[in-house]
């Protein structure tokens, strides 16, 4: 304070360093002290002359009166060689003292700016004083985080590991539920769903149904329709996979998009099957392709190995209506047979494929849209009542389509929305160490603090310059982030449930992305330098310099705010342990389910021979060939192919009529289908219960027959024999029922049981997309490079296939379990480490404040057994603190989870009672370390420092 020998000494060498560039008024020098010197902002000259008359009598400044560029008289000092010698001993001697002059920087630096920004005594403006000033501010915390690199270290890696994680989580949200999707006026576009009474309320739509809603409808301009589909296209080499999309003619004009290149589909182009191989391709598509050729046009695309001609190229903006699954071309629908790798039954009612989106007409509203197509549908369902009577119209947001359906989309919002939370309470705890840290640092610097407070600088002044510390820390961190961001945006793509086509995660760090980071990291670093800096508008800062009692105090004071932070990071972390824990037993619980096969040691490949022109005749003579070549290799014990796999990608449904049942008013006739050959319940490990299996004798000129599930026997025949029963179903074909094969898990591990009919492959209509399961007592992995070189042998135009061993096969099929369980486990573990880390700092600061303390017990007689006691004693109930506070947020919190999780409550009492368990010992490690040091603390040494 004014008046002690720190003040004195420090407040001499600030001016004696203003004068060290030469000669100065007393104006510029204050000018010069409150410009340069982080301690004293806001000298005055109450302070400043006494100063220069005091060294002018000693004999370190001396002093004569001249004219000012103001033209105003005034008294020049000037720096003697005394003086000189006099600033390097005392500078010296209070940098040892206090580190109070860290912060001046070169002298000859500060002395060239000084003579460039005095200009006179004159000041700058506002505006360009607030910019110097922070530019001052950031090369002070520049240097002053350079001097702890390992403090600055470890703040940036642990707050770049929670940017970095938010990064990522808000990339994968931006792209696939926030970018614009590139069309015009989105607000008017609506997308179209077909429903069924007792059924899917948003389903697909049927081609005829297509035609009829768009012919007879009196709401939209336009309705067109659409559908995603992998297609092999031609290039280098093998052909290679891609997603595709079949569009009806006014697609693009409907969502308002124009071609950046060429045209748009002509109604012509849309009208006769296979006459017009035309294509769009995508900016991408373009460019990969044709190097952004605009000779592209009119040249010759090969999809499934039919030549298509380029019409035009998209936007770049323009992704389709489903980002997750983001088209590389387009072709018109009449173009169906050739471009998609199977074969819809276009003309049949019951089969919806296409999905459908409209722009509704000026003037009509949401409510009116829905009236008009209630009434189409009433309509239709008189006029086509065997096939529409319980079909409805429904309408939905065009958003609501980002995922393929309203449903997936919402569940995929509500996952990220909880992988979002996951990461900000992560980077929320990587905040409260930090800020633990510089709570720490801040009580070192406490004198620095209160001679730059005694000097004159505000305490906004001050403030401002600690927190633009912590942002500058923060941006480091972010910059750290976004590279973190990249490789879990890869990592991300790995927990893709595997399909003929991965659904790839197109996340990026555009600049939504860099500039939520940006926020955010500015966000973090005032949220972790809050605690720190408003330490300096504690009252009495002055009294740091004083010895030991205010130490002491400000000490405690320091340790009850950081306690404050580790009980909620142990709050935090408890959370997130309970999320973690209900996600790990939600996918034990899955796991143990059974899948209704058991092949624990195969290899499961599709193949698809719609990639390829392969007409029915030749494509079922592939297949035997196949089989035949397969089962002759070493070591397979039986081979099968099954047109759809248990828990794949897709899967068949079909309308049947059985003899003698009578559905209920609303009852869907709607049952899974599957088309397999002879030995497929062997190679993949399905029981059958009753009756025989379908084998080689079920050839395409033999009686038709058919195996159905449990749950298909008990709906249709209830306490009835169904062997001998019959069953139409494809093509108006009617099958007897010759066994009953136990229920298993079609569409995923937790589905419920439904009904399940299985055809002969032989005698059921022909299919181009077909799965190899083999069974084999030698290597799989090996088998399945065998059986890729295979096809590739006996069907060269093919993209090259991919073989799966039936491990990997289950990891892919659980995919949607599997991955929040992954995401959300780490995370936790993340967080469990940082509470630790947390406590052993907190317990550890605490200890170094109370050396003096544990070396007088020591020395009256307290054992070192009662000193660790008492550490861990602290330890424990801090943890215990933060324990009961963050079971009491899980209690809320984990409810959201509810619609995510399989077999468990989101208040299970196994993980509620071991999590807490587990962060109770995780605290008393953290705290046995420092009671450790402490229990060691030499009595002698700490009496005699006193």
């Amino acid at each position: 304070m004014p008046g002690s020998d720190l003040y004195t000494g420090t407040l001499d060498v600030l001016v004696l360093k203003a004068l060290s560039g030469g000669a100065m008024h007393g104006y510029a020098v204050g000018a010069w002290i409150r410009k340069h010197s982080q301690e004293a902002m806001g000298v005055r000259e109450g302070v400043l002359y006494p100063a220069l008359h005091r060294l002018e009598r000693k004999g370190l400044v001396e002093a004569r009166w001249g004219q000012t560029e103001t033209r105003r008289r005034a008294k020049f000092y000037t720096l003697t060689e005394e003086g000189r010698t006099h600033l390097e001993t005392e500078a010296k001697r209070l940098a040892e003292h206090s580190g109070a002059l860290e912060s001046f920087g070169d002298p000859e630096e500060i002395i060239e700016e000084a003579k460039k920004e005095l200009n006179g005594g004159r000041t700058m403006g506002w505006g360009l004083r607030a910019v110097s000033n922070l530019i001052h501010d950031l090369g002070f915390a520049m240097r002053t985080l350079r001097k702890r690199p390992m403090f600055t270290a470890a703040a940036v890696v642990s707050l770049g590991l929670g940017i970095g994680a938010n990064t990522a989580i808000f990339s994968v949200m931006h792209s696939l539920l926030v970018r614009p999707l590139g069309v015009a006026e989105p607000g008017q576009l609506v997308a179209v769903y077909t429903s069924q009474r007792g059924g899917v309320r948003h389903g697909n739509t049927s081609f005829p149904d297509y035609l009829d809603y768009r012919d007879r409808n009196d709401v939209f301009t336009g309705l067109a329709a659409h559908t995603l589909a992998p297609m092999a296209i031609g290039g280098e080499g093998s052909p290679r996979v891609v997603v595709g999309q079949l569009v009806s003619w006014d697609y693009f004009s409907v969502l308002g998009v124009e071609p950046i290149l060429g045209r748009a589909f002509l109604p012509e182009e849309d009208v006769e099957a296979g006459a017009s191989p035309v294509a769009i391709l995508s900016y991408g598509t373009w460019r990969d392709l044709y190097d952004s050729d605009p000779g592209a046009l009119g040249k010759t695309v090969r999809i499934n190995d039919s030549p298509f001609t380029v019409v035009g190229v998209a936007p770049p903006g323009f992704v389709g209506l489903t980002p997750v699954l983001e088209p590389a071309l387009w072709a018109p629908l009449a173009m169906a047979t050739q471009a998609l790798p199977y074969t819809p039954n276009i003309p049949s009612r019951v089969d919806p494929w296409l999905q459908l989106v409209g722009r509704m007409r000026e003037g009509v509203d949401f409510s009116q849209a829905e009236a008009g197509l209630d009434l189409l549908a009433s309509n239709m369902a008189s006029e086509f009542p065997e096939t529409n009577r319980n079909k409805g119209i429904i309408l939905g947001e065009i958003d609501g389509a980002r995922l393929i359906s309203p449903e997936a989309t919402a569940g995929g919002r509500n996952l990220l929305g909880v992988l979002l939370a996951v990461v900000g309470f992560v980077l929320l705890m990587a905040c409260f160490n930090v800020a633990n840290l510089q709570l720490a640092r801040a009580t070192a610097r406490r004198r620095e603090i209160a001679i730059r407070s005694s000097l004159g600088a505000s305490r906004f002044r001050i403030v401002r310059q600690l927190l633009v510390e912590s942002v500058l820390l923060a941006l480091l961190a972010g910059g750290l982030g976004l590279v973190l961001a990249v490789f879990a945006i890869d990592a991300l793509q790995l927990l893709q449930p595997q399909m003929e086509i991965p659904l790839q995660i197109r996340a990026g760090l555009d600049l939504p992305v860099l500039g939520f980071t940006f926020l955010l990291a500015v966000i973090t670093g005032i949220v972790f330098g809050l605690a720190p800096a408003l330490q300096v508008l504690r009252p009495g800062q002055s009294e740091a310099l004083k010895e030991q009692g205010y130490a002491v105090s400000q000490a405690r004071a320091t340790t009850r705010i950081q306690s404050g932070l580790v009980i909620g990071q142990v709050a935090l972390s408890l959370v997130l342990l309970a999320g973690a824990g209900l996600f790990a037993t939600s996918l034990r619980n899955t796991l143990a389910i059974d899948p209704g096969f058991d092949l624990p040691n195969g290899v499961v490949m599709p193949m698809n021979l719609g990639y390829g022109q392969y007409d029915e005749s030749d494509g079922r003579e592939l297949h035997r060939q196949l089989l035949q070549r397969v089962r002759s290799m070493p070591g397979v014990e039986n081979a099968a192919l099954t047109a759809f796999a248990p828990l794949g990608i897709t899967h068949g449904h079909h309308d049947v009529y059985i003899e003698g049942y009578d559905p209920a008013p609303e009852e869907l006739m709607l049952v899974k289908r599957n088309m397999v050959s002879a030995d497929y319940f062997d190679a993949m490990g399905i029981r059958v219960l009753r009756g025989r299996a379908i084998d080689g004798g079920d050839t395409e000129s033999a009686e038709p027959v058919a195996m159905v599930n449990e749950s298909m026997a008990e709906r249709f025949w209830p306490g009835q024999d169904p062997i001998g029963r019959t069953v139409r179903a494809d093509l108006g074909i009617t099958y007897t029922v010759i066994g009953i094969v136990e229920d298993g898990k079609y569409a995923s591990l937790q589905e419920a049981p439904e009904s399940y009919l299985v055809l002969p492959l032989t005698q059921a209509e022909y299919v181009e997309r077909m799965n190899l399961v083999v069974r084999t007592s030698g290597e799989a992995s090996a088998l399945a490079s065998q059986l890729e070189a295979e096809v590739r042998r006996i069907a060269p135009g093919l993209p090259n296939p991919t073989a799966l061993t039936s491990q990997e096969y289950l990891a892919y099929s659980i995919g949607d379990a599997k991955g929040p369980a992954v995401m959300v486990g780490a995370f936790g573990l993340l967080a469990l480490v940082l509470a630790a880390v947390g406590l052993y700092g907190v317990m550890w600061y605490g200890v170094t404040q109370r050396t003096r303390e544990f070396g007088v017990r020591l020395a009256f007689g307290a054992s070192e057994r009662e000193v660790v006691r008492s550490v861990l004693s602290k330890g424990f109930r801090t943890t215990t603190v933060g324990v009961v506070l963050g079971f009491l947020l899980a209690l809320f919190g984990t409810r959201v989870l509810s619609g995510l999780l399989y077999g468990v409550g989101t208040l299970d009492p196994v993980v509620f009672s071991v999590v807490p368990a587990v962060l109770l010992v995780i605290g008393q490690i953290a705290s046995y370390f420092p009671a450790r040091h402490a229990s060691r603390s030499d009595p002698v040494v700490v009496l005699r420092a006193e």
